[in-house]
């Protein structure tokens, strides 16, 4: 990746707060931010040459694991790293989320400010430059 090439993340969750905390911070960090706020939408957008997904299981369409899913069977799509956001904290289903190629499960509630170094862990062990 160029060095003046913004990482472009999208951001998929239905709870319009959370879309706007994220946004908000990852751009203060550089990022260029694309929004979802369902499943069938966030694969329109996934194709938009995104770098890095951040997505919340519970979507009124499709739950956030079918959308990882059919991210992951997709050649063209399956390198780009997946992060779970959820409320959703048993071991049964962060163990669903790992099992299905997420590089990384946060619980909510989380510290939006937290994200953006998270994202570059996962972008650099993935072989990403920002």
């Amino acid at each position: 990746m160029t060095e003046n090439k913004k990482t472009k993340v999208l951001v998929v969750d239905d709870e319009i707060d959370i879309l706007r905390i994220l946004k908000k911070v990852l751009e203060l960090k550089n990022y260029e931010v694309i929004t979802a706020s369902t499943g069938k939408e966030a694969l329109e957008r996934i194709n938009e040459t995104i770098d890095i997904v951040l997505l919340d299981i519970m979507l009124p369409d499709l739950m956030g694991y079918d959308v990882c899913e059919i991210i992951k069977k997709n050649p063209a799509l399956r390198e780009i790293p997946v992060i779970m956001l959820s409320a959703k904290t048993q071991m049964s289903d962060i163990r669903k989320g790992l099992d299905i190629g997420v590089e990384m499960y946060i619980t909510k509630p989380f510290d939006p400010f937290n994200i953006p170094e998270q994202l570059e862990d996962i972008l650099q062990r993935k072989g990403e430059k920002r």
